[in-house]
């Protein structure tokens, strides 16, 4: 009997069964051909964490999260390790019931600790230096704007009832936006198909079949970053009204919120004398949106950039990455914290 004499069930069976051994034999091949199917997006603005699904998730509200509960070493991490938590944060396992004082700190990949090692991070020096006083959650997310922060506080991060919460943002908010559009007026798929992506990015066929696609098809910077009017991922007025809805949503939760300047180095120890850099000046309005913040809503504050600004030795490669202060930028930053909390939250005037 021919193939087309075949019930109609059995042709469709034989197709499928055709299709899923052309498709094993593929993921075989790319496997063990070891071809790299990362995709090096030229962009960073909203798109270059999506490039790297061994890392992270896609979201429809947050954009992507890590996957949680794994430990990974990624080329998206320069080849380092670290530890996620089923949380999708950067640390060991939280408890589902806090036994003391609980700190979130949260933030964008200077939070998370780029390049440092876990117990080198400003949270884990904090809960050290607090000697068991107080719980503190590393909530840093690589890439993170104040947007997202605000939705994933309100959907993720509210539930583990902290008392105290860190909020160190402003870097990826200022981000020219590719194509010219806000992380406001970002539009992801119906959560159907980021499911259906999220499982088909496990594939080292399809996650290569993509590169070939994207590297024909993406265009080039100039053409998604209109620089005579560039719009930001988060605008001076949009990055302050988040703010305050973070704010907000810390108190809700029974928390205090309490502001954090964001550290760059020093204008006058890294550049030559008269030098004038627009990222100094495009930085500190998003430090200055932070500070009158503070003063006007009656948020606390703690200035990092301010005390940043007395040293010369807390970015490892400053011209290169003005971003990630180093280990000793994390200690600084872990001491000022705990004197501020040890001040204004001794651990028992924090309700439990």
């Amino acid at each position: 009997m021919t193939v087309s004499k075949l019930p109609i069930y059995l042709r469709v069976a034989l197709s499928l069964l055709s299709l899923a051994v052309f498709v094993t034999i593929a993921e075989v091949a790319v496997r063990l051909a070891r071809v790299d199917t990362t995709f090096q997006n030229r962009l960073f603005t909203l798109n270059r964490n999506l490039d790297y699904p061994d890392v992270f998730l896609r979201d429809r509200d947050l954009f992507w999260r890590f996957r949680p509960g794994q430990v990974i070493t990624s080329e998206f991490f320069d080849g380092k390790t670290y530890r996620i938590n089923s949380s999708g944060l950067r640390g060991e396992e939280i408890a589902p019931r806090k036994t003391k004082p609980r700190v979130i700190a949260f933030g964008n990949s200077c939070t998370f600790g780029w390049g440092i090692p876990y117990e080198d991070t400003y949270p884990a020096r904090l809960e050290m230096m607090l000697e068991g006083a107080y719980e503190v959650i590393n909530a840093g997310i690589p890439g993170y704007t104040t947007l997202q922060a605000k939705r994933f506080f309100e959907r993720d991060l509210g539930r583990l009832q902290p008392d105290v919460v860190l909020l160190l943002f402003a870097w990826n908010d200022h981000w020219a936006a590719a194509h010219q559009i806000a992380d406001k007026d970002q539009q992801f798929p119906p959560a159907a198909i980021i499911t259906v992506q999220n499982l088909l990015s496990r594939s080292h066929a399809y996650c290569l079949l993509k590169k070939l696609l994207l590297a024909t098809i993406e265009p080039d910077r100039d053409s998604v970053v209109d620089r005579s009017a560039v719009v930001y991922r988060v605008g001076p007025d949009d990055f302050r009204g988040n703010l305050q809805e973070l704010c907000r949503l810390a108190r809700a939760a029974g928390a205090t919120p309490v502001l954090l300047t964001s550290p760059i180095p020093s204008l006058t120890t890294y550049y030559p004398p008269g030098a004038i850099s627009p990222m100094h000046r495009f930085h500190n309005l998003y430090n200055d949106v932070i500070r009158d913040l503070a003063r006007v809503d009656r948020v606390d504050l703690v200035d990092l950039a301010l005390e940043f600004d007395r040293y010369s030795d807390l970015f490892d490669r400053a011209a290169d990455d003005p971003i990630h202060f180093n280990a000793k930028g994390h200690q600084i930053a872990a001491e000022m914290l705990n004197a501020y909390l040890r001040e204004h939250h001794p651990p028992a005037a924090v309700p439990r």
